[in-house]
């Protein structure tokens, strides 16, 4: 997660900062003040996930500096010595609240509690995400779709239901075909993935894209890869491995 500290007194920034390291949360301090103005102006530019905000301070207090601020994609978690700002805070939208002096195990499970919505919320993207897919790959006409591939002498068509895998090569991509022949185009995986955006291939490797029609094999084992019909094993991310899993759960619900 992505941190920034607004907060008048320096000790007050020096001593959550110093919490923050004793925790062990993965988290980036990406931005720090003690000037409410100065925060005005580059909270904007920043990409941050919290921000922990004094509520009084001289010039813009914590609430008139969010009222000034266009849009809020952050949760933010006041901070300050007088509980009587509670319920304005939350008015506020705040995320949470936080009362100085900052206890450690009330900051740690706020931010864990942070975490699991996170990760619940990204799994339900993922799911809506998956669902979106299916309901496209169910129409006939989708089926029966073709992409264009670049040639030398101009340009061949491939049905999409023919792709076994495709695999990066650098700047190139090499498609596999159910067919056995292999096409080698100069165009990156990621435009590749592109074009096939709406045909429900699954990205579950930096270097592979795959169709889930040609599966043939998942296992857990030595670090997640799966099996393809052509008996080609292909790695799965660490990062893929729940959105293969939820896939197939949806799959077996559908």
């Amino acid at each position: 997660m992505n941190i920034a500290i607004v907060d008048d007194e320096k000790h007050c920034i020096e001593s959550l900062e110093l919490d923050l390291q004793a925790l062990e949360i993965d988290h980036n301090l990406v931005y720090k003040t003690n000037k409410s103005v100065e925060a005005l102006e580059e909270l904007p530019k920043l990409k941050i996930d919290i921000l922990f905000l004094d509520v009084e301070m001289p010039h813009l207090n914590g609430f008139e500096l969010l009222d000034q601020l266009e849009t809020l994609d952050f949760d933010v978690i006041f901070t300050t010595a007088y509980s009587e700002y509670a319920l304005q805070a939350f008015k506020n939208k705040a995320y949470n609240f936080l009362l100085k002096p900052v206890d450690s195990e009330e900051l740690e499970e706020i931010l864990l509690d942070w975490e699991r919505k996170q990760k619940k919320e990204s799994l339900l993207l993922n799911e809506l995400a998956i669902k979106d897919l299916l309901s496209k790959i169910k129409n006939e006409g989708l089926v029966k779709s073709k992409i264009a591939i670049p040639t030398v002498q101009g340009f061949e068509f491939l049905k999409t239901e023919d792709i076994l895998y495709c695999q990066s090569e650098n700047n190139y991509t090499k498609i596999f075909l159910q067919t056995g022949e292999k096409k080698l185009i100069s165009k990156t995986l990621k435009d590749v993935e592109k074009t096939l955006s709406n045909y429900l291939f699954l990205r579950i490797h930096q270097s592979y894209l795959i169709n889930p029609k040609y599966l043939k094999q998942y296992n857990k084992t030595d670090g997640g890869y799966v099996v393809m019909d052509d008996g080609h094993s292909i790695p799965v991310s660490k990062q893929k491995r729940h959105l293969l899993t939820e896939f197939y759960d949806i799959i077996s619900r559908t």
